[in-house]
């Protein structure tokens, strides 16, 4: 069973950030690289690791979706982005 990010101090959270950036697909790596810079240096700056936690909590999730269906999150953002377009078309 996956321990709970609460139940984590800061080592224990980067290292599981660290693994788990490593096991995600290129596209998916990069973007996760990406929000980890954003949160790591809020945490530095205000010292809190809520954003951290959240963001472990987030993408231990996409990762087990693509584990169990590659490549669904792109498809999703893929289908959220044509919502979205339809939207502000009918908007126009």
């Amino acid at each position: 069973m996956t321990r709970s990010t609460l139940d984590m101090d800061a080592d224990e959270l980067a290292a599981e950030l660290a693994a788990l950036g490593r096991a995600l697909p290129p596209l998916l790596r990069a973007e996760f690289e990406n929000e980890h810079d954003v949160v790591r240096r809020e945490a530095q700056r205000s010292g809190d690791l809520a954003s951290t936690r959240v963001l472990l909590a987030k993408w231990r999730g996409v990762a087990a979706a693509e584990q169990k269906e590659p490549g669904i999150s792109h498809r999703v953002l893929a289908e959220a982005a044509e919502l979205q377009a339809r939207d502000e078309q009918r908007q126009r």
